[in-house]
């Protein structure tokens, strides 16, 4: 190209997208001229063309030529994300949704014996029934499926004591993720910033009380709706293919073939680079069964080296199913955890399950007995409870 090229080509283009700047009204042609006239005179022609070309980047206008103007921001109340995270906030993942917290936060520590410390809560399972009075300087975020605490609701009947006081928030309709949403802030008596933020569409609402009116807006700020998690868990249930019963054989191979198999090969890998542990909680005391995610955790190195280990030494077969239960045919969606264990670009999938007919471990080859040990070692990374309809061996 040359200079002569180069220079119409500099002129026309910003004459065409004049308006579109900030200051449009101004000379911008007459400016690129000068522009390109100083380079002219100090470079070769070469020279000339290739800052042409970096005039044209940095204006902007090249992805304007190609048709690729960049997005404009989402015209919405509630970011999707908080782009100002750094490594001293975490994610926590619960019932589709996410926010980040302060790494420093424990987790579910509210509610019957709670401290003073501030925490995430999310997935807590079954918990102790007393009366702990929350301490009014308590740092708290909670994803649940309707907006936790008394301070945010009204309670007809009024709150016990020690409790914080009940107080409306003022509301607004926003967007999460591209979902209608409705977002409430303010400051409570007892001098923390609370807020909410509900998703009735997806059933899920955070809430949120701390010290600090910005890191209440931080964490209400980096709430997102997920398919996939943080950790790399499906926030959903998901069926997946039981594998053969003990005494069944893989369709083409003898039952003999099948044990051989089983022994020779690990039933995970032993040196997993990750492992992700996907917690979806039990059923109800009326067999009902969330099909959502409740809690989740990712290891790494010696942590994901020390739980494969673990499942390795399983007892193959799965776990006999509980006496004087009518146990038909496995139910693809009857786990209560999912573990996700990730070996050079491969993934290993082990339903956990530990109520109803199928107990054990599932990597839908085989299967593997569980114990009480190796279920604490599983759900421990997650901190969040779960219950047991029968025994399992120790």
């Amino acid at each position: 190209m040359s200079r002569d090229d180069v220079e119409t080509l500099v002129r026309d283009t910003f004459l065409s997208h004049e308006a579109e700047a900030d200051g449009g009204a101004l000379d911008l042609t007459g400016a690129v001229r000068a522009r390109v006239a100083r380079r002219r005179r100090r470079t070769r022609a070469a020279g000339a063309g290739a800052a042409a070309v970096a005039v044209l980047v940095a204006a902007g206008v090249i992805p304007a030529l190609f048709g690729d103007r960049p997005a404009r921001p989402p015209a919405v109340d509630v970011a999707a994300e908080d782009r100002a995270a750094t490594a001293d906030w975490r994610w926590e993942s619960s019932l589709g949704a996410e926010i980040r917290v302060p790494a420093h936060w424990t987790v579910n520590d509210s509610g019957c014996l709670q401290t003073d410390a501030p925490s995430v809560v999310r997935g807590a399972g079954l918990q102790f029934s007393c009366f702990t009075p929350e301490p009014v300087h308590k740092e708290l975020a909670f994803i649940g499926d309707r907006p936790a605490g008394s301070p945010l609701t009204a309670i007809p009947t009024g709150p016990p004591s020690g409790w914080p006081t009940a107080v409306a928030l003022p509301k607004r309709a926003v967007e999460v993720s591209g979902v209608p949403a409705v977002r409430a802030e303010g400051r409570l008596p007892d001098g923390r910033y609370a807020g909410t933020v509900t998703v009735a569409a997806r059933q899920v609402a955070v809430t949120v009380r701390t010290r600090d009116e910005a890191t209440t807006r931080r964490i209400l700020d980096s709430l997102r709706l997920v398919e996939i998690d943080h950790a790399g868990c499906p926030t959903r249930l998901r069926p997946v293919a039981p594998a053969p019963l003990p005494g069944q054989r893989s369709p083409g191979r003898s039952t003999a073939q099948t044990t051989e198999d089983q022994r020779r090969t690990p039933f995970v890998p032993s040196l997993p680079s990750s492992i992700s542990v996907c917690s979806y909680g039990s059923p109800n005391p009326r067999g009902e069964r969330r099909d959502r995610i409740e809690a989740s955790a990712r290891l790494s190195g010696a942590e994901a080296t020390e739980l494969a280990a673990a499942l390795n030494a399983a007892r193959p077969g799965g776990n006999p199913a509980p006496p004087g239960l009518a146990c038909a045919r496995p139910d693809p969606l009857g786990y209560e955890a999912l573990l996700l264990l990730r070996d050079q670009g491969t993934e290993v999938r082990v339903r956990v399950s530990w109520n109803g007919c199928t107990r054990g471990l599932d990597n839908g080859a085989s299967r593997a007995q569980l114990t009480m040990s190796l279920l604490a070692d599983i759900m421990g990374p997650v901190k969040a409870g779960y219950s047991l309809s029968h025994a399992l061996p120790r």
